[in-house]
């Protein structure tokens, strides 16, 4: 991911970050059409398959921000950026699987994600890949490289 890329990304999880103060004087309904509806009229390009929008949404989710927290639901929008070549996405699908976050725990899944994070260059991905290694035996290091080298992104 180019420095511009990585600089898009942050900025829309800052703006995620910013939209909890904006929100945090209004109560939100527990009712899952209210909070549906909010993230229909906020974040329809992530239905339509931007993945900038999908890591969004993901985050969201994953801290509860303007939605219910549900950390299954970020899992699959994180899982949607993640397959189109979202390298922030694939770290956060890589930390969901690490800490078994809306998934069971996996360390293999985790070492898949941040391998393919790390070939498209992300230096913070290869930093994760090393040290979930130090949790996994040699053959789980070797499934998951090979998972990691028949991966293709796809559109999602």
């Amino acid at each position: 991911m180019n420095r511009h890329g990585l600089f898009v990304a942050l900025t829309i999880i800052a703006c995620a970050c910013l939209m909890s103060f904006a929100f945090s004087s209004q109560v939100f309904s527990a009712d899952s059409e209210a909070e549906e509806a909010f993230i229909i009229e906020n974040l329809l390009p992530a239905r339509q398959g931007d993945p900038q929008a999908q890591l969004f949404v993901g985050f969201l989710y994953e801290t509860g921000q303007g939605v219910r927290q549900d950390y299954s639901e970020a899992v699959r929008w994180y899982r949607k950026a993640a397959e189109q070549g979202n390298t922030i996405a694939q770290i956060q699908l890589g930390n969901m699987y690490r800490l078994g976050k809306g998934v069971s725990q996996s360390y293999v899944m985790a070492y898949l994600w941040y391998d393919i994070s790390s070939r498209s260059g992300n230096a913070n991905a290869k930093d994760l890949r090393r040290a979930v290694a130090g949790n996994m035996s040699p053959a789980e290091i070797a499934e998951a490289k090979r998972m990691s080298a028949e991966w293709k992104p796809g559109k999602r």
